[in-house]
């Protein structure tokens, strides 16, 4: 018995970050970081909303009018589908579930921070996988839609090869900076407002200041910028995608014309010599 807890004594103290060492001392692949705890909390919140959206929807009829829950997710799937289906085509309307689904995550992750938990980008593992996803889908869409011609830009041009990795970086550092800046300002905000006013005579360091001023802070990088950023890294990780699409159908329309342009002048020779 005494084993066993000491061994669970062990395993609780070893999750938990040691407050007297820093850097990568402090590092230990068996520490619980923050962002797991919101990330954990964001999928299942996902899955709660995702079921109660399910239920909802079989209890309503073929004549009933949605409202609720279920109107506020027809609306939103539909408005998604709706940029999905602009940016890629009818062809990729199935993508529509994982621009839903990076919106959720990321949205939901970044409100997290409002009822006191860190958001979950501010870690950059999880901007950085899901930036992942982005790049090697542009491979993915440009290898099908222009097969080898995808490479012809290399051997042109190699310096190329070293702007590659510009999306995944930019698309990643995008998310982190914005939300790990907001999170970062708030601090120094804080921080500032309880020196100031524990500088007042027989007052003593109180928050008062920064009661006043946080919340509107708080409503902009928590709120308003954080969903704004799930916005923006939904959108770009379709547009990147689509870039790719649309570079071989221009090709093809180039050709197209080319051709068209290169018939017209076969058949006014033919007509001149027919003369």
């Amino acid at each position: 018995m005494v084993m066993k807890v000491n061994f669970c004594q062990l395993f609780v103290m070893d999750l938990i970050p040691d407050p007297n060492k820093t850097g990568m001392d402090a590092w230990s692949y068996t520490i619980l970081l923050p962002q797991l705890v919101t990330i954990v909390l964001t999928t299942f919140i996902i899955m709660l909303l995702s079921i109660g959206y399910y239920k909802r929807l079989k209890k309503i009829g073929p004549t009933d009018v949605p409202t609720g829950l279920v109107l506020f997710a027809e609306i939103a799937i539909k408005w998604v589908e709706k940029q999905v289906v602009d940016l890629m085509g009818p062809k990729y309307k199935f993508l529509t579930v994982y621009v839903m689904y990076l919106l959720l995550y990321v949205g939901i992750g970044n409100l997290m921070s409002v009822v006191g938990f860190d958001s979950l980008a501010t870690a950059y593992t999880v901007p950085l996988s899901m930036g992942l996803v982005t790049f090697i889908g542009i491979y993915y869409f440009g290898i099908k839609y222009q097969k080898l011609m995808y490479f012809k830009k290399f051997i042109v041009n190699p310096l190329e090869l070293l702007t590659q990795f510009v999306p995944l970086i930019s698309i990643s550092f995008r998310l982190f900076g914005n939300i790990l800046g907001g999170t970062v300002i708030i601090a120094l905000f804080t921080a500032l407002m309880s020196f100031i006013w524990g500088q007042i005579p027989y007052i003593g360091p109180v928050d008062l200041l920064a009661g006043v001023f946080l919340p509107f802070l708080s409503i902009y990088f928590d709120v308003f910028d954080g969903l704004i950023q799930a916005y923006i890294f939904s959108i770009l990780t379709i547009a990147y995608w689509a870039i790719e699409m649309h570079t071989d159908e221009k090709t093809d329309k180039e050709k197209t014309i080319k051709l068209k342009k290169h018939k017209k002048i076969k058949n006014v020779q033919n007509v001149h010599l027919n003369r």
